[in-house]
Order: structure tokens, then sequence, then C-alpha cells
């Protein structure tokens, strides 16, 4: 092999791959979106089952799962994320986490914080997923939500 070959296909793979990731992200979120107002915008992460409801002993009609702006934040400035790309990826496997959850666990430390498990089968792993359900009570919609 030639004298810096290694280190030429080593960073061709590098470039493949983070080609190919910004692809997955591109095409999953469908436009390209303004991070400014991703930055201020709660984001739809999905349906929570009627059977997962039903397992946590739940008696709410509230399904719909958002992440606020401010958690998006929080997750992006944590994990040291330096694009928008990046963030996409994150909401992306997010999505995906709540799209398929096969465990919750018990006992709960906060009667109103539920963490669930949810698999990400783009990255072949599990997330810890604590869902905080707020009470029509203290919402400002007046409507039970997550």
């Amino acid at each position: 092999m030639l004298v810096g070959m290694q280190s030429m296909i080593a960073l061709v793979a590098r470039a493949t791959h983070d080609a190919a990731i910004h692809a997955a992200v591109r095409s999953t979120t469908g436009t390209s979106r303004n991070a400014a107002i991703l930055e201020l915008a709660d984001r739809d992460l999905g349906q929570l089952s009627d059977a997962l409801i039903e397992a946590l002993g739940l008696q709410t009609v509230a399904r719909r799962v958002l992440i606020s702006a401010e958690q998006q934040r929080h997750a992006v400035n944590r994990r040291q994320i330096a694009s928008k790309a990046d963030a996409d990826l994150v909401a992306v496997r997010l999505t995906e986490a709540v799209a398929n959850v096969p465990y919750h666990l018990l006992p709960q430390r906060n009667p109103r914080i539920f963490e669930i498990v949810g698999y990400v089968p783009s990255a072949d792993r599990c997330l810890l997923l604590p869902l905080k359900l707020v009470p029509a009570s203290d919402a400002k919609t007046k409507r039970d939500e997550w």
C-alpha cells in the first residue's frame, strides 16, 4: 500500500459516513427548516399507544408527545451538538424511540414522570425517555399533555 493511502481511505470513509447521515436527516425531515425557527418551536415526537397508556395505569386522552424548545436546547447543549443536522438527527432518533416503546420502568421516582424505554432502529440502541404528564389543571391548554 502506498504511503498515506490508509489515511486517505479513512478520510473518504468518514466523508461518506457524514454524507449518509446528512442525507438521512434531510430525507426524514422532508424539507429544510430555518434553525432559528426550530429553536423557538415545540417539536412533535409522535403518539403514545393506547396499550402503553393502559400499561402505565393512566386515564388520559393525551397521546401526542411534544418536546419543548427549552428541552431541545438543553439536549443540544448537553451533548455539545454543533450543527443543525446533528440536532435534527437527535430529534429523529427521539421520534423513533417514542414510536417503538417495548418497556416502561416501575416503580416511578416521581408520580408525574414516566420513564419508558424506546428502541431506535436506525442506531440499534435503546433510549430512556422520561415523559412528564402535565394534568389539565396545570397545563396552559387546560388539557392533559405530555
